[in-house]
């Protein structure tokens, strides 16, 4: 019993004080000094590595409707992402682990995974649905604290029941804005298409919410 309870008082004690230092790493990665900043017409958005004006003026049409996210800072960067097309994160450093500020990050590359398409080459509909799904993450992530979201990222990244789970919610939350034509037609963009390899395509069939399913939901925007 005594070694049970002093298992558990260091099992705390790591989790208390070794993983915020490591939960960068892990999940939330504080965006890095890009050469071009630009401040968007959305004022709590600011994009960093990004020249297409077409991402840009799509990621504000998307913010605009997410009333719940205009308190929050965003950063839209472009970069290399090796596991996906787009990521959406929370911003967690030692500044504001423990102090409430939020701030969140939607990452994307400059290429569709396993393909030779430019984002900034995709029609508007496609690109809107693609950030309503990453800003349903954001919002799903709302009601936890940046501590909590550290036990957040490791279930993500370890349990599939977890991921597949919140990837459907994101699917869900950006149905609930109003955007399921614009889900549908990234989603039909990623099934229909042809890539190098068939692993993108197989990542989505087992852990995004699939078209059938998304056809079946109702918009329900009014009541946000």
């Amino acid at each position: 019993m005594i070694i049970t309870k002093s298992l558990h008082i260091m099992w705390l004690s790591f989790i208390r004080l070794i993983l915020p230092a490591g939960f960068a790493l892990l999940f939330a990665i504080t965006p890095q000094d890009k050469p071009f900043t630009q401040i968007t017409n959305a004022k709590n958005v600011t994009a960093e590595n990004i020249r297409s004006e077409k991402i840009i003026r799509a990621f504000e049409k998307v913010v605009e409707r997410y009333h719940s996210l205009h308190e929050y800072q965003i950063v839209l960067v472009q970069g290399q992402i090796k596991e996906s097309t787009m990521q959406a994160q929370p911003i967690v450093g030692m500044d504001n682990l423990f102090n409430g500020v939020k701030k969140y990050q939607v990452k994307i590359g400059e290429f569709v995974r396993d393909s030779d398409t430019r984002l900034e080459d995709l029609s508007e509909d496609i690109l809107m649905g693609w950030f309503a799904h990453e800003l349903g993450h954001l919002v799903d992530y709302q009601p936890h604290s940046n501590f909590e979201m550290i036990e957040f990222g490791i279930k993500y990244m370890w349990f599939d029941d977890f991921k597949r789970k919140v990837e459907h919610a994101a699917d869900q939350i950006a149905i609930k804005y109003g955007f399921k034509e614009e889900i549908l037609a990234s989603k039909r963009f990623l099934m229909e298409s042809e890539f190098k390899d068939s692993s993108y395509q197989d990542k989505i069939k087992e852990f995004y919410m699939p078209l059938e399913e998304i056809e079946s939901l109702e918009t329900e925007a009014s009541g946000i």
